[in-house]
């Protein structure tokens, strides 16, 4: 029974003994109604020898039921690996003690039990038996978990630590964060070893005021907190446990509360001085007298003439500068319900009596204990009889702007008529400009056609003499020779004809298409490529006549659904606009018309010559209308105001110019690929110097 006194519980134990001196049957008595779990099992093979009533009130197996079966038959353990644990421990040293298991009750209950096991003899071999004895510690063990969360949850720092020597047994998760020290490190040191008082000397009175009242509440200290000296107040008290005398601390950082009440002290202390010294007259009332008194600063005192020790505090009804009473009531009432004025004009009295008017505004500050309206006071008295100044001058200018409206009205009448007859005038030069493309036009459909009917009216007055040769051959007499000299004249002289009216055919049918287009604003879907050679075509005659040459270099397959006509016009206009200012008479020059498709939906033109360039100062000015840099000499300033007109009113696109001097000119134009149906004239015009 040694070991098994060692075991139980002090209670247990001196019923245990008391029942020995009297008999077995005090002992069974004993065993019996222990409130623990008890049971002796045979180490052979486990199966139960005994088992008491506090195994039938923890397990919920009856006694009569598990006598002579094994324990492992009842699914008793929760974790069968704790079990082997314990049998380990105890077969190696006898016995094992305070291990925390968890059982299952046989309703499937889970219990948390501290469990002692020990070897024993029983009928007579030694360590034929085991005893068992579990005490259910659930609701220990849920108290003491609860008060672990709490206590490692609390924000602020706490710590547990023993009376006699001063060493830490707890610390929590805020003790490690405000320290910067780790709880293993903690443990087992105490605070002067981990220097956790800024100021040690402090740390005896706390020690004695612990002995004299067992707490102490907001004890003033400075802490250590990852190098730097923290304000804190701590909260103390001495508690014992299993003979031992522990203190539990806790900690509240206030420094960041005093610094903030420092500032608030200082921030008070600011406003008043600015207040005082502020050269705008101000004032403020609070309602822990319901507004009754008033405090002003010296510069209102300065404004309005009163004497600032006999008149501080008292309110502006006592003074009289209100004109009207009223006034300052509505303020006051509605800027304390929270509604603040921004430059109110009211007539006041200054202590003289001269009436003034002030702009006023208020604002509303909430403090800890009072809540304060302040106003601010601004002299507007000069403002004042200058807007009525202004309001007599304003008559006068009222009278002389009727006067000057009927003039300009008139004016405008004359301006009218003149912009009617400039609007003529231009709709006449635009008309002149395509009346010129179109003689240009004919001029070039006349001299193409000239060489093809040339070549062609050659041959047939040949043939038509080579066939009265061959009458007469035929009358004087006919040889083989003769007739098979004449068939080869004659195929020769056909296929000179095919091939000159046909050249004629096709150069009829593109001057024909080109002049639909440019005689018309007809919508259809052609070919770029196409359509800029028919173009260039027309234009070889009058190019021809100068030392410029025309290069292309159009991509394959730019189909585009737009208007042909303007299109040429545009790229007629820009060419002749370069061999005309582009270049002196005779001056060999070259002009490069590209196309490619920017993306699926535009495509982008340009023209570009190795001319003189534009001076950057007419740069902005080349799509004005009748800006011309050679008035007089061929120039009428329209040509390039159309081409801007037809590629955003009429095409849908945009045109850029980019110009050096003595670098030539490029303009570029980016058309849709299908033209919209309507477009709003009114995009800008990109320009820059290059």
């Amino acid at each position: 029974m040694g070991i098994l006194a060692r075991l139980l519980p002090t209670a247990l134990k001196r019923r245990l003994l008391n029942a020995l001196t009297d008999g077995e049957d005090k002992f069974s008595r004993v065993f019996n109604t222990s409130a623990e779990w008890i049971v002796i099992t045979r180490l052979d093979d486990s199966t139960i020898a005994e088992a008491n009533s506090g195994f039938e009130a923890i397990s919920g197996y009856l006694r009569e039921e598990v006598l002579g079966k094994r324990m492992l038959d009842f699914n008793v353990w929760a974790h069968p690996e704790q079990r082997v644990t314990l049998v380990e421990e105890m077969m190696r040293a006898g016995s094992a003690r305070n291990h925390l298991v968890t059982l299952r009750r046989r309703d499937g209950a889970l219990r948390d039990c501290m469990v002692n096991c020990a070897l024993i003899a029983l009928d007579g071999p030694e360590h034929s038996h085991a005893v068992w004895i579990a005490r259910d510690v659930t609701e220990h063990a849920i108290v003491h978990e609860q008060f672990k969360a709490a206590f490692r949850l609390i924000p602020d720092f706490m710590s547990i630590s023993r009376v006699s020597d001063g060493c830490y047994v707890e610390v929590n998760a805020a003790f490690e964060r405000i320290t910067g020290i780790a709880r293993t490190e903690a443990l087992g040191k105490t605070s002067t070893e981990l220097h956790i008082w800024a100021e040690p000397e402090k740390r005896p009175s706390l020690i004695r005021l612990l002995d004299t009242h067992g707490a102490v509440n907001d004890f003033p200290m400075a802490l250590n907190a990852r190098g730097q000296m923290r304000e804190a107040l701590l909260n103390a008290v001495v508690f014992a446990s299993h003979g031992e005398r522990y203190i539990i601390a806790l900690l509240r950082d206030v420094t960041d509360e005093r610094k903030a009440a420092r500032a608030l002290q200082e921030s008070e202390a600011r406003f008043v001085r600015l207040f005082d010294q502020s050269p705008l007259p101000m004032c403020y009332s609070s309602n822990e007298n319901q507004y009754q008194t008033t405090q002003w600063n010296l510069a209102w005192f300065e404004a309005f003439g009163f004497d600032p020790v006999e008149d501080q505090g008292k309110s502006g009804l006592e003074l009289h500068v209100w004109v009207n009473p009223e006034d300052r009531a509505h303020l006051l009432h509605m800027t304390a319900e929270g509604t603040a004025f921004t430059d109110v004009e009211v007539q006041m009295r200054r202590r003289t009596g001269e009436l003034c008017w002030i702009s006023l505004s208020t604002r509303l500050f909430d403090e800890m204990r009072r809540t304060m309206v302040l106003f601010t006071y601004f002299d507007i008295t000069d403002r004042k009889r200058a807007q009525e100044g202004m309001l007599e001058l304003n008559a006068q200018l009222e009278a002389r702007v009727a006067r000057r409206t009927a003039e300009l009205q008139g004016a405008n009448g004359e301006l009218s008529q003149a912009l009617s007859t400039l609007q003529i005038a231009q709709n006449q030069l635009v008309q002149s400009e395509k009346l010129a493309a179109l003689g240009s036009l004919v001029a070039g459909v006349a001299h193409e056609l000239n060489t093809p009917i040339g070549n062609g009216l050659t041959v047939a007055s040949t043939l038509e003499h080579r066939i009265e040769s061959f009458q007469a051959l035929v009358n004087q007499g006919l040889r083989k020779s003769d007739l098979q000299t004449l068939l080869t004249d004659m195929q020769l002289a056909s296929e000179i004809l095919v091939r000159n009216l046909g050249r004629a055919a096709a150069l009829v049918a593109s001057f024909k298409q080109v002049a639909v287009d440019q005689t018309s604003s007809h919508r259809r879907t052609f070919d770029l490529g196409a359509v800029v050679a028919e173009i260039l075509v027309t234009l070889n005659p009058a190019l021809r006549k100068t030392a410029c040459s025309v290069h292309t270099r159009i991509d394959d397959g730019l189909a585009m659904s737009s208007y042909p006509g303007p299109l040429g016009q545009v790229l007629t206009n820009l060419i002749n606009n370069a061999v005309l200012h582009g270049f002196e008479p005779g001056e060999e020059g070259k002009i490069e018309v590209q196309a490619w498709s920017k993306d699926a939906n535009e495509v982008v033109i340009e023209v570009r010559d190795s001319g003189r360039g534009i001076a950057p100062e007419n740069l902005h000015r080349v799509f004005d209308p009748f800006f011309t840099t050679r008035l007089g000499q061929g120039g009428s300033g329209l040509g390039l105001h159309i081409v801007h007109n037809l590629v955003h009113s009429v095409l849908g696109g945009r045109i850029a110019v980019h110009s050096r001097p003595g670098a030539g000119a490029t303009f570029s134009i980016t058309l849709p690929m299908t033209a919209p149906e309507r477009v709003d004239a009114t995009n800008h015009v990109h320009i820059s110097e290059g």
